[in-house]
């Protein structure tokens, strides 16, 4: 049984969490935010579309910052210092290969990005000067992922979140600084967010090194580049990377085959999906406390808390997915007209509000299952997972736009797709309360059927 007290901690720990996720996104609002008061509107919209890129790129890469939450926790829970600080610098060892690889490949990937988001000419070489310039701090941006993953491995909560706050504020007064007083526009708009993630680096690295000794790092140095723990770092991230890349693709092809039933089919569902990202944001920050906790748990070998932790997780995501379907079909017009003034779009889109608290709920309940199989570094069951589910959820979506033509089925594959990632995950639990021998047996039984 867990205490009663561990409910604050769980809770405490997953409101960090949901600050610092939604930091990505709002980085790219805030320059949107200073853009859209220029006179000129195509770098608005060109920086818009380079966000959305970002937005896909780092979100496909967030499975470096679960990874490093899981095997760090996992350390607090053996309280072995060493395995700590390595799972620290072997992570962070991946990220800044991560984002030297996107610095070599950014031409292509700029190139593809913007082609496929089709925009005008003067929009899309707005798009690129800030795709240009942006680039230049993926490095520090995954580093920065790898490092809040080793804070949050540890619940050191007030770190995090002033991390977060100094990134922010420096990309606010950058964007100041380079959008309205020196005219730099969309290149601006990405320098200040490449320059705020280095900032963000500098304040971690330097916080880091008041708890952790460059004699304690030298010592480590040969351990650093042990291949058979660089290799089980790199099989758990490629993983879980699987499961964030089966979600990025089944957002876009959703949008794309809305697009496909038409413009206003899009927008109503561009409209609606505003209140999904809401509550996946939050779902996510309790989906890596559940990891974190899941993690120390292991390390110290209490299976028994398991089930009361994951009874905690699952229950906190559904108090959220139940008020964001209710604001959903009761209070959904004030927000509405927050992203627009077109009554008649507001009405259509309410059209399919019902479906909202059934992706909310399901797509809730299938983030806390990931954040309980990463942090036991089960990073098979949720690539299996996603791959069997993303092959269903893709079908489904297919089978919405070309053969039923339908909006609603549109929102059913997706549902279907969030429901099933739950179920098939759920199915795996009991295996995971077993010993080792027992689970051995049980595998070596499903072998000889």
């Amino acid at each position: 049984m867990l205490q009663p007290e561990f409910l604050y901690r769980f809770l405490k720990v997953a409101a960090v969490n949901v600050v610092s996720n939604i930091t990505i996104p709002l980085s790219g609002a805030i320059s949107v935010a200073f853009l859209g008061h220029l006179s000129n509107i195509s770098y608005l919209a060109g920086v818009a579309l380079g966000a959305i890129i970002f937005d896909f790129l780092y979100e496909s890469c967030s499975f470096i910052k679960s990874g490093t939450t899981a095997i760090t926790s996992q350390a607090v829970g053996r309280d072995d210092r060493e395995a700590i600080l390595l799972a620290g610098l072997q992570n962070a060892l991946i990220a800044l290969g991560l984002g030297l690889l996107f610095l070599l490949l950014q031409y292509p990937l700029g190139k593809i990005g913007f082609m496929l988001l089709n925009a005008a000419p003067d929009v899309q070489l707005a798009g690129i000067s800030y795709f240009n310039s942006r680039i230049w701090g993926a490095p520090a941006a995954f580093l920065n992922l790898v490092l809040i993953g080793w804070l949050l491995g540890q619940e050191q909560n007030r770190k995090v979140l002033l991390l977060t706050i100094i990134g922010n504020v420096a990309n606010i007064v950058l964007n100041y600084l380079y959008i309205v007083l020196w005219n730099w526009s969309s290149m601006g708009a990405g320098l200040s967010q490449a320059i705020s993630q280095y900032i963000t680096l500098f304040v971690a690295l330097v916080m880091i090194g008041r708890q952790v000794s460059f004699t304690e790092i030298a010592s480590l140095t040969g351990k650093i580049l042990n291949w058979s723990a660089l290799k089980a770092a790199f099989m758990l991230n490629g993983n879980l990377s699987v499961r964030s890349i089966v979600i990025v693709c089944i957002f876009i092809l959703f949008n794309a085959f809305s697009a496909t039933l038409g413009t206003e089919v899009l927008a109503e569902n561009v409209l609606l999906l505003q209140m999904v990202a809401l509550s996946m944001y939050m779902c996510d920050g309790v989906e890596y406390a559940t990891a974190t906790f899941i993690g120390q748990f292991q390390g110290q070998g209490a299976k028994d808390k398991f089930v009361p932790l994951l009874q905690i997780a699952l229950g906190t995501n559904l108090v959220i997915g139940v008020m964001v379907g209710l604001v959903a079909v009761v209070g959904v017009d004030p927000l509405f007209h927050l992203f627009t003034s077109h009554g008649e779009l507001i009405e259509t889109a309410k059209v399919y509000i019902d479906w909202i608290p059934l992706v909310v709920v399901s797509a809730g309940c299938a983030y806390i299952l990931d954040g309980y199989f990463a942090g036991l570094s089960e990073g098979a069951a949720v690539r299996n997972t996603y791959l069997s589910s993303g092959f269903l959820g893709i079908t489904s979506l297919c089978l919405a736009t070309f053969y039923f033509h339908s909006n609603h089925f549109l929102w059913f594959a997706l549902s279907l797709f969030m429901i099933s990632c739950t179920l098939i995950l759920g199915l795996q639990i009991p295996m995971t309360l077993q010993s080792k021998n027992e689970a051995n047996e049980e595998k070596e039984a499903v072998v000889n059927l």
